[in-house]
């Protein structure tokens, strides 16, 4: 989060790829990559995080795929 704030997205998505090898079913690591690929232009790469974290019951994620991905 701390990269994240800082706008460091690529260390951020680092970082969050790294906890989800930790703990797969942490949803907010897929919800805040997802943001952090967005902001580097990836929405693609946003939209498949967003719908893992939304198939792990993250609503906030599930309205960004309803909004932002096709």
């Amino acid at each position: 989060m701390s990269k994240m704030r800082l706008k460091d997205n690529y260390g951020a998505i680092a970082d969050f790829t790294k906890v989800i090898e930790l703990n797969p079913d942490f949803v907010y690591a897929y919800s805040n990559r997802g943001v952090s690929k967005e902001n580097l232009g990836d929405l693609n790469g946003a939209c498949n995080d967003w719908k893992k974290a939304a198939s792990l019951g993250d609503e906030e994620s599930a309205k960004w795929v309803r909004d932002q991905c096709n």
